[in-house]
């Protein structure tokens, strides 16, 4: 298992920023890698299965999240049908105020049947860093 902790400040109030993470379907607009579709509901509530298609172009994998868990300004979806290479994965979503700013907070937990450290590096990482982008466009639109 590898823990993968980002925190991501946004000049913005946490319940702005809590209101974009409430619904899956943002990640269709918001994520550019991996493409990411979401088929069905994408309401971040407890008991609730999250269906998406991930990938790159023409190829693309089924990711089935289900939310586990649910709290004020927090919810855990937990991997139950998951692409290659993730084995395992658990992303706790939660949005915290510090210093006046909206700070994202992402605790991803995994296991992999390639190297840990390389999905960090070459999935995970981008994939993050390239959300953060997009957040702060949707917040200043």
């Amino acid at each position: 298992m590898r823990q993968f902790d980002v925190e991501t400040p946004f000049d913005t109030s946490v319940e702005a920023l809590w209101e974009l993470l409430q619904d899956a379907s943002l990640l269709s607009e918001l994520t550019t890698f991996p493409e990411v579709t979401l088929v069905g509901n994408g309401a971040s509530v407890e008991g609730n299965r999250i269906h998406l298609r991930v990938g790159v172009g023409p190829v693309t994998l089924p990711w089935i999240s289900a939310i586990t868990l649910a709290g004020r300004h927090a919810f855990c979806d937990q991997g139950v049908t998951l692409p290659f290479p993730f084995k395992r994965f658990c992303h706790v979503h939660s949005v915290k105020e510090v210093d006046g700013k909206a700070v994202m907070v992402d605790e991803v937990t995994f296991d992999s049947y390639l190297p840990e450290a390389i999905v960090e590096q070459f999935i995970l990482r981008p994939m993050f860093a390239g959300r953060a982008v997009a957040f702060q466009k949707a917040l200043n639109s």
